[in-house]
């Protein structure tokens, strides 16, 4: 299976859960994590700036775009921007509920592109995603 480069889109109030999707970056390897809001944060209130910046720099090479969906979520304007964005590039989009999150999901996820929390099927799923995109 082909490395896939991810882009993780997700809610800020999230961010200890999504550290831990991180870490599966060291078990599983056939795919590689790129996002802005874990590895090097932007800069700028500039919001033009930093739409410009995730598009350009974290969506464009990103081979599927994963949506880690918490509670709120779904009421994030940056994530429904990154799932806009996404889908108008036509990338593979997937969304993965977060352990134990009851919270809806983001307008923009295809229907049945959304998955539980169960990392031993992470890397088929982003695939699939991926060969999903491939085949519009």
């Amino acid at each position: 299976m082909k490395k896939r480069r991810i882009f993780i889109s997700f809610d800020h109030d999230d961010y200890f859960q999504v550290a831990g999707f991180l870490g599966l970056r060291n078990i599983i390897e056939s795919f590689d994590f790129y996002n802005h809001k874990l590895d090097r944060r932007i800069e700028s209130k500039d919001e033009e700036y930093v739409g410009r910046v995730i598009r350009e720099e974290y969506i464009r090479p990103a081979s599927v775009t994963v949506v880690l969906i918490g509670d709120n979520t779904a009421n994030s304007k940056w994530v429904s921007w990154e799932i806009q964005e996404s889908n108008r590039q036509g990338k593979g989009i997937l969304g993965i509920h977060l352990k134990d999150s009851t919270g809806a999901i983001p307008s923009g996820i295809p229907s049945g592109h959304v998955g539980s929390w169960q990392p031993e099927k992470f890397a088929d799923w982003i695939e699939w995603a991926y060969q999903q995109s491939e085949n519009k």
